[in-house]
This record gives structure tokens, sequence and C-alpha cells, in this order.
């Protein structure tokens, strides 16, 4: 069927599991600072945006006119249940509070807001098929000067955990109204030493008809490349036997002729054609 299909590298754009908060993060590098707490039933993020349609009031304008609706405001918040409690984290929930010089165990709520109530907030899960310690991909969203709106809650249960439920709430700033307090960073994880599969680059090459491709992992002692394009490709397992007429060698630099669009499978094979590393991507070659 024509449009019963699924995206053949939809494994590498899948993001799971709950995600953790943390006070801090680094996407060059993806470290991350301070976990805030453990969570229960996964987190719900909102960036809900509000318009005005300025033609509603206009004669023979008809409503919700592209050219005339303006948005207002983006609403940007976070929610779901601590099942941990810190000191700093009852301080944050809380939003307006102290923690008492002379004993570092009390926390003491305020009436007044201070501008050090807010901080900024990151969510971070896993994504893409690769999660290894060092490159592993993410889905991030940074959200800046975070206030908790629904102040300190808790809800015990009998021979059971206590539920701190929060909503943390991103402002905008007066120094900079037009920057909507949220950012999203979207990284597919890329291979850790010893992996089987190898991240494949594809782009055009000098000659039209023609790919330069990069492979993410070298060919060691008594190893060779090989590759095979076309479409509805069956990528290789680990120490798969690759020979026969479906397989075209390559010394891991010459430019490839093929088709864009296609798919491409590169592998490292050794002495006895087994797979070593592959991966898969698709061809980008010069036109002509």
């Amino acid at each position: 069927m024509k449009y019963t299909k699924i995206p053949v590298d939809l494994f590498k754009d899948i993001q799971y599991n709950a995600g953790i908060l943390v006070d801090s993060f680094t996407p060059a590098t993806g470290e991350i600072g301070n976990i805030i707490g453990a969570t229960s039933g996964g987190l719900t993020f909102n960036a809900t945006p509000s318009f005005e349609d300025l033609g509603a009031d206009i004669d023979n304008c008809p409503k919700k006119t592209m050219e005339l609706n303006k948005q207002t405001d983006v609403a940007v918040t976070i929610s779901g249940n601590f099942v941990t409690v810190t000191v700093a984290s009852a301080k944050r929930s809380i939003g307006a509070a102290d923690i008492a010089v002379s004993d570092s165990t009390k926390i003491v709520p305020r009436r007044d807001l201070k501008l050090s109530d807010y901080a900024e907030l990151w969510w971070i899960g896993d994504y893409s098929d690769k999660n290894g310690v060092r490159n592993g991909g993410y889905v991030a969203i940074r959200m800046m000067n975070t206030l908790s709106t629904s102040g300190f809650q808790s809800k015990s249960n009998d021979n059971g955990k206590t539920n701190f439920a929060f909503t943390y709430t991103a402002h905008y700033s007066i120094n900079s109204p037009d920057t909507v307090p949220y950012e999203i960073y979207i990284k597919r994880g890329t291979a850790e030493s010893g992996d089987y599969e190898m991240t494949l680059d594809s782009v055009a090459g000098t000659t039209a008809g023609y790919t330069a491709i990069t492979a993410g992992a070298s060919a060691g002692a008594g190893q060779t490349y090989v590759y095979q394009t076309g479409t509805s490709l069956i990528f290789p397992s680990d120490g798969a036997v690759l020979n026969g007429s479906a397989w075209t060698s390559w010394d891991g630099d010459d430019e490839i002729e093929a088709s864009t669009g296609l798919d491409i499978i590169v592998a490292i094979i050794d002495a006895e054609s087994k797979a070593v590393h592959a991966g898969i991507t698709t061809v980008v070659a010069k036109e002509s």
C-alpha cells in the first residue's frame, strides 16, 4: 500500500522514558547539573500560545484571518509529581522562600517575591537508538526564569510513598520581552567506542551522480569496507556474512555512484566477511 508505511529510520527519532528535571545542562557536551528530584507518573510540558484576532470586529473581514492574527503570549509550564523531597527541592516548590541562616533544615516562606526566586530548569529525555554514557542522544527543553506556581503540595498514602505535586512556570523578562522563555534541543546520539552500529553521513560528491560517504568507524587490521544501495534494504546483524553480488567493495575514501533518495548501507567486514560494524543513511548525490 502506498501510504501504509513508517519512516525507515523510525527507531532513531523516538524519545522514551520519563526523563529528568535538572538545574543546568550543557547541550554541547551533554553534561547535566543537579537532579531536582525523583518523579512518578511522567512529566507534562506545555507551551501554549494565546492569540488575538485583530480582524474580529472589522466589517466584512473573515474571522481568523492569518494576516490579522497576533500571538500575544506563550504560557510555558511543566508539571508532575516528586516522590522525593529535600530542603532544596521544597524551597523551590514553595517559590518565595528562604533557608533559615540559623537552621539549614528550616525553610521559611516569604510573602514577597525576589528575582533570585526565579531559576533555570531543564527537562532532558533519552532520544534515538544511541544512548551511551558519552554520546547519548537527547531531547532537552530549557525553561527560563522558572517559578513554582502551584506552591508546596504533598499527598501521603497509607503504606505508600508521599507524592509532592508541582507545576513550574517559565516567565518572560522585562530586559528581553520578545524572548519566549523556553528552547528545545534535539540531538541524535552517536556510536560509542565498541558499538556495532556506526554513524554514516552522505553529502553531495564532486561528480554528478556521486556521493561522498563518511563512516563513523575505521576498518582495522584485516578488515575492509563493503556497501550496497537501494530501497527497503535489510540492515545486517552483528556477525552476518556479507558477500556476493549484493555487496560492493569500497576503499573508505572514493566517492560512490548512487542516486539521491536511495538508502545506502556501509559495513566493515573481517577476513571471513563477517560484519563488525555497519551503518545506514539516505544518499545525497550531486545533481547534474
